[in-house]
Order: structure tokens, then C-alpha cells, then sequence
């Protein structure tokens, strides 16, 4: 006989009377989220049985293969689709099984978006496992889980990644915070915060936070935001992600197009001393014109990138001067025509105020007149860009995860040395504890 139990009998109370298996009807991502929650889990049942086989190292078995287990089971329909669960009831009702059927998203023990009574982490206890929760077989959410794990496998923590939280790690966390949905607070879960762009959304953190121990931001302008809202400001921090500091920086590619003249008139050794005070990871050169060998050999000796081409080839040339940011030039002999080329292709331009370049309108970037003047020029984009790179320097996955044992230790009530790095960010563990910040 099947009996379907309502909402106010509470699945986990009649398992602890009862003693009965249990068994979960669906073996899809609900079914894994609630997996470890359930008690005495000895079927999963789905349709399609004979594709999956086993599920979390349980037998799963067709519905119609209930009838030969001959004992009274507790069995708990994990399918959220509302129309699925009015099916899979209707076929449950026709099997000659002893049942008792609960609706897991319609049953008081699971209350997935009712109140909740609050409960905190269990205190005192060792960091040690960590279980990094990753439904996203995609790009962006892959990447976060598996970068966490390789720093904290570097770090010396048990680390897995996994679709459904792990009962014993010390801290289950949500790369994701669509997939925490915690029955329970026992197992230690928190979940980092993304795209909240609906109140539905910020009802569901509400909801989550009663029994996940912190949410984890990506900024503090979106925790202050959620505290706004109502999201209770205790239970949301904000860590700043990182970036993989795999890329070098993106080079200033300066151009030079004339020979070189026995006189000197245009002054082709500036460059080797200009080079002397630039960083070749922030300078690259083209270089097209007679008589630079020496020079060039010079400054890629020094790590200079450099193109050089020793004659004028017009093809390549008008190839050359697209692919410049800068046109240098620094001769007083009437001026450049690869200054006109550099200009028309939108390129701008390091050059001496003299000649027709005074007759194109707008067309100096930077006017120079002495050596000091394109040092100091070059420089100053040296510098711009240097302030960009070190920008994001110190946002690396090390960081990133560190921040995050922090939170966790705090959780867990290891507090020890937690004020060690005050002085040297705001996010992470500092955001937890500024709260007038």
C-alpha cells in the first residue's frame, strides 16, 4: 500500500520512528543535492536505470522493481519539476509496494523556502578537507573550482571537487550559489555570490543564509548593496577573484621608417640611449630603413623586441604603420612622410615640432624637442601602463584562496592570528569584521 505523506510529516522523524529504508525517486541534480541529507539510503529509483546503473555507489533500479524488495520504504521524490512529481506520484500509486512518499520540495524536514530555524557552524574544528561544489562543467565556474583546488592542494588541504557537497569535509563550498540548498547546518556550507539581479534571487539568499554559514562576494560595492536589501550583513563577505598572471603585458609598439645618414642628421643613436632607461617589457620596435644594424643589434641585446626590415619594402610598409601605437621621429629636417602614413591610419605620434608637422592640425601626439623630452614622454606611458599591470598584482589565486581559509577558519571558530594581515586588504576576513567599514 502506498501512503503519501503531506507536508507536515516531518521525513526525518518518521525514518528515526520507523527505521526504514529509504529511497530517492530521480537521479538528477536535485537528487545529488540531496543525496547526503537523507537517512538509510538503500534504492535510487529513476526511469531510466538501465542507463545510470549507480548513483553516489547505490543500485539504481527501475520504479516497477520496487514491488520485489518486499519491505516498507520511505521513498522521497527529488524531482523539482512541479508536473514530473504529479507523474511520478500517479505511477507510485499504481505499484504493489509498501510505501510512504515525500515530496522533498513540499515536505516540513526539507522547507527548501520556508523559515528555517537559525543554527550556526559547528565551532572548534581543525580545517582540514575541503569539498569545492561544481555542478558547471563550462568555462568560468570550472575554472574557479579547479584553481581553488590547486592552491589548496599546494597548501597541503584535502581537496575535491564535486556536483553535491561531501557529508565529511570540514567546509563544503558553492563556487556557485545556485547549487547550495542546505536541508541542514551540519555541513559547514558556504557559496560564493554572483549576478544577483532579481528579488527572487535575493529571496533565495535570505533563505539560504539561514543554514549556510557566509556568501561570498566578488566586490564590496554588491555586499553593501545586499546588506541594503536585507541580506543579513553578518552572513556576506566579499573576496576579489583573480586572474591567472599568465599574460604579459601588452607592449607599446613604437615605429621608426627612414635611414640612417653618415651626418647623423636624424639622430638615430637617441634611440640606444632612450632604450637604456625603458623597460623591454613594456617596448617593442619596427624598425624599416638602411643602416640600423648596429643600433638594432644593440637594443635587442638590451630585450628589445625589434622588427627591423634594412630596405623599404612597400607592401610591408603599409602593413608596418597599422600595427604601431607610436611614430617616432626626432630629426629638424622638414619632417616625415611616414608621419602623414602614421596619421592616416589613426596611429599617434612622438615626434620634433618642426616642418609640415606643424600644418597638420591635431596631428602631434606628444611634441618633442630634446632627448629628455621623448625619455620623458616614453616614460610617462611606461608608467601609465605599469600602474595598470600592478593594479591586479597582488589579486592571484594564492591570494584568492588564502582569503578564503581565512573565512573558513573563522567559521569554524579558529581564530588564532586572524588580525595578521589587517593592514594589507579589505577583503576577505576584514570585510566579515568592518561591518562600519
Amino acid at each position: 500500500m502506498v501512503k503519501f505523506m503531506s507536508r507536515e510529516d516531518n521525513y526525518f522523524e518518521v525514518c528515526e520512528s520507523l527505521g526504514h529504508k529509504s529511497v530517492i525517486y530521480g537521479a538528477g541534480i536535485c537528487a545529488q543535492r540531496a543525496f547526503p541529507y537523507l537517512k538509510n539510503v538503500a534504492y535510487v529509483c529513476d526511469r531510466h536505470a538501465d542507463k545510470i546503473k549507480t548513483f553516489n555507489g547505490v543500485t539504481v533500479i527501475l520504479p516497477e522493481e520496487l514491488e520485489a524488495t518486499g519491505e516498507t520504504l520511505l521513498i522521497v521524490i527529488c524531482v523539482r519539476e512541479e508536473q514530473s512529481r504529479k507523474e511520478i506520484k500517479a505511477q507510485l500509486a499504481g505499484l504493489s509496494v509498501n510505501a510512504l512518499i515525500f515530496d522533498y520540495f513540499d515536505n516540513v524536514a526539507f522547507d527548501l523556502y520556508k523559515e528555517i530555524k537559525k543554527t550556526g557552524f559547528k565551532k572548534k574544528r581543525k580545517l582540514q578537507d575541503v569539498r569545492i561544489v561544481c555542478e558547471d562543467q563550462g568555462w568560468i565556474l570550472r575554472k574557479f573550482a579547479l584553481k581553488m583546488k590547486e592552491e589548496l592542494d599546494k597548501e597541503g588541504y584535502r581537496c575535491t571537487i564535486g556536483n553535491g557537497i561531501d557529508p565529511y569535509a570540514d567546509i563544503n563550498h558553492h563556487v556557485s550559489y545556485a547549487s547550495c540548498e542546505p536541508v541542514t547546518a551540519d555541513y559547514n556550507e558556504t557559496f560564493m555570490i554572483t549576478h544577483i539581479d532579481s528579488l527572487n534571487k535575493m529571496e533565495f539568499l535570505k533563505h539560504q543564509l539561514k543554514k549556510a554559514g557566509m556568501g561570498i562576494c566578488m566586490s564590496g560595492q554588491t555586499m553593501e548593496k545586499l546588506a541594503s536589501y536585507g541580506i543579513p550583513r553578518e552572513k556576506i563577505c566579499y573576496i576579489n577573484p583573480a586572474q591567472d598572471g599568465v599574460i604579459s603585458p601588452k607592449k607599446y609598439v613604437l615605429g621608426i621608417t627612414h635611414k640612417t645618414h653618415e651626418d647623423h642628421r636624424k639622430n638615430e643613436n637617441i634611440l640606444i640611449d632612450l632604450c637604456r632607461s625603458l623597460d623591454p617589457d613594456y617596448f617593442a620596435f619596427k624598425i624599416m630603413g638602411s643602416g640600423w644594424n648596429n643600433i638594432v643589434d644593440a637594443i635587442k641585446k638590451m630585450g628589445f623586441q625589434t622588427d627591423y626590415y634594412d630596405e623599404f619594402h612597400y607592401e610591408e610598409y603599409i602593413k608596418l604603420i597599422p600595427a604601431l601605437d607610436y611614430y617616432l621621429f626626432w630629426g629638424f629636417d622638414e619632417g616625415s612622410m611616414g608621419f602623414l602614413d602614421a596619421l592616416r591610419a589613426g596611429v599617434e605620434t612622438i615626434v620634433t615640432p618642426q616642418g609640415y608637422h606643424l600644418d597638420v592640425k591635431d596631428g602631434i601626439t606628444y611634441a618633442c624637442r630634446t632627448s629628455g623630452d621623448f625619455k620623458q614622454v616614453l616614460l610617462d606611458l611606461q608608467t601609465k601602463r605599469k600602474k595598470l599591470v600592478k593594479s591586479v598584482s597582488g589579486w592571484t589565486w594564492k591570494h584568492y584562496v588564502e582569503k578564503h581559509l581565512e573565512v573558513w577558519n573563522y567559521l569554524l571558530g579558529n581564530d588564532e592570528g586572524i588580525y595578521k594581515n589587517q593592514h594589507l586588504y579589505e577583503d576577505g576576513i576584514f570585510s566579515v569584521l568592518r561591518t562600519d567599514a
